[in-house]
């Protein structure tokens, strides 16, 4: 019941149609208990019921798969459930008028489910830092988090390899099932940094052998540890930190001082929890990725759910300034996989191509 079909495939089409099921046989038996209620109560109460239902399931599986089915419930109800809901009565009332929200409902989850997620943002930006003596450009990617390679991501390659990167970071989550590895491997190995292209592990990346994966690829696998570059902009110390030690300060400031002195301080962290430790130790700017923006926004609320302790304006993605330290957070390129719905709502795709220069 999805406009997508990925490995998970007939495990989520089984799901979808558990939940419907579940939606019409509560306002069944809610019709036979109370039939001198009208029917948009009793339509109402049946969606509250399966709500309730799923939302338990959700808790007792527990995790970040159960807070995916607890997603996946209140979109199947809206974008399956309801527009099979308004046929029924357009088609049982003569009321065709009703198939003009279905239709509507019906593409809006063609938007959200085939639209949003291929429309990437290439984002151009450029911020200062003191010190350095010579502009250099990065490009950062995160969550590509993909079924298989399409379009949108021989787009993102042509637009990074033609911006001519010194450096290219990616902040971790690269594909929600190993069963694609080969494919995702060779279009890593695609792009090209004139100085270094850098990786830190996410979530999902214990799928892979990272170091075995990185091979080949020209991403340098940076959990834990740092490289310093020479560059015309002076030296630049780049840190990673792995998904276990994002909040750890000794192994931060650690690095920093095994590092030394660089003309600029950068670190690359999947989860960005962690620049409240950057901020404070001076690093230039921190990259991170993981709360894909939200993924789902709403007007004028922004993301619904970050899983992420960062204030929800960062998690939302984009450049931000902590101290003399910069946040960037990156929306990703990908979706949540598994149990998730497959889907962005006014969060689109994000690739960042930025610019330091030295600050007058």
């Amino acid at each position: 019941m999805s406009f997508y079909w990925n490995i998970f495939g007939p495990l989520n089409l089984g799901l979808d149609l558990a939940i419907v099921v579940s939606f019409f046989l509560l306002a069944r038996i809610n019709r036979g208990l109370q039939s001198g209620k009208g029917w948009w109560t009793i339509l109402r109460q049946a969606a509250l019921g399966a709500i309730l239902l799923w939302t338990m399931a959700g808790l007792y599986v527990g995790g970040i798969v159960g807070v995916a089915l607890m997603a996946r419930c209140s979109w199947t109800l809206f974008t399956v459930a309801l527009p099979l809901l308004l046929a029924y009565f357009a088609v049982r009332r003569v009321r065709y008028l009703l198939l003009a929200p279905a239709l509507l409902l019906v593409g809006f989850k063609y938007y959200g489910e085939v639209i949003e997620p291929g429309w990437v943002e290439v984002e151009r930006a450029v911020i200062a830092v003191e010190g350095l003596k010579a502009p250099l450009k990065v490009a950062h990617i995160s969550d590509l988090q993909t079924d298989g390679i399409g379009p949108m991501h021989q787009a993102v390659l042509s637009e990074v390899n033609g911006y001519s990167p010194d450096f290219i970071f990616f902040t971790g989550d690269i594909l929600n099932h190993a069963s694609i590895q080969p494919q995702i491997k060779g279009y890593m190995g695609g792009f090209k940094s004139r100085r270094g292209s850098f990786f830190v592990g996410g979530n999902v990346d214990d799928l892979l052998n990272l170091p075995e994966f990185l091979e080949g690829t020209g991403f340098a696998l940076l959990d834990d540890s740092y490289r310093k570059v020479r560059h015309e902009a002076g030296t630049v110390g780049i840190a990673g930190l792995g998904l276990d030690s994002f909040a750890d300060r000794p192994l931060l400031k650690k690095l920093l001082s095994d590092m030394g002195r660089a003309d600029l301080t950068l670190l690359l962290s999947h989860v960005p929890d962690a620049y409240p430790n950057a901020a404070e130790l001076g690093v230039d700017a921190v990259f991170s990725g993981h709360t894909h923006g939200g993924q789902v926004c709403l007007p004028w609320f922004g993301p619904v759910l970050t899983m992420s302790g960062v204030p929800r304006k960062i998690a939302a993605g984009g450049i931000h300034r902590v101290k003399e330290t910069y946040v960037i957070v990156s929306r990703g390129l990908g979706l949540e996989g598994h149990v998730s719905p497959r889907v962005r709502l006014f969060c689109r795709p994000n690739l960042l191509l930025l610019e330091i220069r030295p600050k007058k």
